[in-house]
């Protein structure tokens, strides 16, 4: 194997407080092999929802 480092982004999809699966992603990193380093991904509480109908209805949402 090459001594080169594998980097990872860590994506969870839950906004949820108690999630399992926020849970998880935070405690990858510290349990990463070495030669692994697991980055978070930043949270998506501050991106719009997609909905296709609403699109439809109303156009795009407003930029990020």
């Amino acid at each position: 194997m090459t001594d080169q480092q594998l980097d990872v982004l860590v994506i969870c999809g839950s906004l949820r407080k108690g999630s399992y699966n926020a849970a998880l992603a935070r405690t990858l990193p510290g349990l990463a092999p070495a030669g692994m380093k697991l980055r978070p991904a930043s949270s998506f509480e501050r991106f719009p929802i997609y909905n296709f109908d609403l699109q439809n209805a109303t156009g795009f949402p407003a930029e990020i």
